[in-house]
């Protein structure tokens, strides 16, 4: 019994160790480099040969670290002799293109799209209505302009309504919402659901919730501006719940 206790007291003194791969420490190492600013973007890594001899890793685990780097977006690599790894600070087309693969892979509903973006979108139009330039004000305009003429062409409409809404957050000029805002966008377009749910009611409806939410912008009335986008989604967002609820 004594022996076996002990044995007992022995398995429980080391927990499982988990060392890390290779490649993933170099990867670690290169990015704190490029983001600590050590490496700046349109520079050049050290060739492949070189991240071999200066971290003595094997050639597999070298080009598996740089492979991590490139699908993160942090660098571009060209193949070939006179090819290399370039520094680049990913943009925000990444974030855009990760939801999507998250939101396709997970199957997430078109209902939870929908609640996020009602989160989102009304705090940018109050930050558009602070922040717009003339320059952005113009461009809503002009693509509002395209949007009351597409009211009787669905595909058009479906594509202009995006331009506009992706244009008011570009307008807030907060980074992290808008690139939040183009990562939701595209599978929210994307979904069955949403090309489906659609009248020329609620086409008429949009335009004038467009016009409305474009007069608070153009005032530089943020409280307003976010009411009346609070009111816009919340309006689609309750005919598209009842709709796909009907289809179950």
């Amino acid at each position: 019994m004594r022996d076996q206790a002990e044995e007992e007291t022995r398995k429980g003194i080391l927990e499982p160790i988990n060392v890390p791969k290779a490649s993933d420490v170099l990867a670690n190492r290169l990015r704190d480099l490029i983001l600590g600013g050590h490496i700046a973007p349109g520079e050049s890594l050290p060739t492949e040969r070189e991240l071999v001899q200066e971290s003595r890793l094997s050639r597999s685990s070298v080009r598996e670290a740089l492979r991590v780097l490139e699908v993160e977006g942090l660098i571009s690599t060209r193949p070939g002799r006179s090819g290399g790894s370039t520094v680049q600070l990913p943009g925000r087309g990444s974030v855009s293109r990760s939801m999507q693969l998250f939101v396709r892979s997970h199957a997430i509903r078109l209902e939870s799209l929908l609640e996020c973006r009602l989160a989102v979108e009304p705090f940018l139009a109050g930050l558009a209505a602070t922040n717009h330039t003339e320059k952005e004000l113009e461009e809503l305009g002009e693509i509002h302009e395209r949007f009351v003429l597409s009211v009787d062409n669905v595909a058009a409409y479906k594509r202009i309504n995006l331009d506009w809404h992706l244009a008011l957050a570009r307008a807030s000029r907060n980074e992290v919402l808008i690139a939040l805002m183009e990562a939701i966008s595209q599978p929210i377009f994307d979904a069955a659901g949403y090309q489906e749910v659609t009248t020329p009611e609620l086409r008429h409806a949009a335009v004038k919730a467009h016009a409305a939410i474009m007069s608070a912008v153009a005032r530089r009335d943020a409280e307003l501006a976010r009411t009346r986008m609070q009111k816009h989604i919340s309006a689609y967002a309750t005919i598209a719940r009842r709709e796909l609820m009907g289809r179950e």
